[in-house]
């Protein structure tokens, strides 16, 4: 596990991408995603892809586990000043979820529900839209696309909500559900990741 790619350099505290000061990017200051502050471990590259892989369309559920402990390793404790009162994992389209079996988010989320005792909503929010597999979009095509993918029953007022998810690649679908929780009354959301793919 020495060989996977740790992301410890300066980064934007909302959407991770990385820069100089560690302070918020132009980007998040000029249009902010709905979501305020992401927690990662690692980079999206090999060999964290390739395990990924296996984890998600290969039902290797012992390596999400295993990954998710490092990614816990490296966020030992919840920060004292905003820590979530629920989390949630992102939504995935009951069609999506017979094809795989399970939903791999959610399999992490079980896992930091564990590890940090915070209560885990397991039907907080829903995808109601099954919407096209985001590889190769760009992040305006891939926002064009969620849009009314997603929707809440609960009540969110006055919660910071935990999001998770095992990669965030342009914030498109955290953006979308973000949306959806503070259009619900949520104050507050974070987005909890294994790893940031890093523009190039």
């Amino acid at each position: 596990m020495a060989l996977l790619p740790w992301y410890d350099s300066p980064r934007c505290p909302q959407c991770a991408l990385p820069n100089a000061s560690g302070a918020l990017c132009g980007i998040c200051l000029q249009h902010a995603p709905a979501f305020d502050h992401t927690w990662t471990a690692f980079r999206y590259a090999y060999p964290l892809d390739r395990l990924l892989h296996q984890f998600k369309y290969h039902q290797q559920l012992s390596l999400g586990h295993l990954l998710a402990n490092r990614l816990f390793g490296r966020l030992p404790t919840l920060p004292a000043l905003a820590p979530p009162d629920v989390m949630i994992a992102m939504p995935m389209h009951t069609n999506r979820v017979k094809e795989r079996g399970f939903n791999h988010a959610l399999e992490l989320a079980k896992q930091a529900h564990r590890h940090w005792q915070v209560p885990l909503e397991m039907e907080g929010c829903t995808r109601i839209v099954d919407t096209p597999a985001q590889a190769g979009m760009d992040m305006k095509t891939r926002t064009r696309s969620l849009r009314s993918a997603f929707a809440t029953n609960a009540q969110w007022h006055g919660k910071h909500v935990m999001v998770v998810d095992d990669v965030m690649t342009t914030g498109a679908s955290m953006h979308a559900v973000a949306k959806v929780l503070k259009r619900a009354g949520a104050t507050r959301v974070t987005a909890l990741v294994l790893a940031r793919t890093l523009k190039s």
